[in-house]
């Protein structure tokens, strides 16, 4: 299995995990904000232990792409409110 398998690449807006409605931006917002792998998965029981570290090692292989994504995540957030 490849690591990009673990996503649904909706556009340049939307990277969900796969099989559920949790964007990526959930899962390390809690991680960029201290929570351990164990205690995201309390947080959102629809994720699985090796989905939210498959979440997390694409995010440290490709941080610039990711931060990026991150940002633009941000701003149309943002554009909404």
């Amino acid at each position: 299995m490849e690591l990009t398998d673990y996503f649904e690449f909706i556009g340049e807006d939307a990277i969900r995990i796969a099989g559920t409605r949790v964007g990526i931006e959930t899962v390390l917002r809690d991680y960029r904000e201290g929570a351990s792998p164990e205690e995201i998965v309390l947080r959102y029981p629809t994720l699985s232990l090796e989905q939210v570290h498959a979440t997390i090692t694409y995010y440290l292989a490709n941080r610039e792409k990711v931060e990026a994504y991150l940002a633009l995540v941000r701003r149309r957030q943002e554009e909404v409110w």
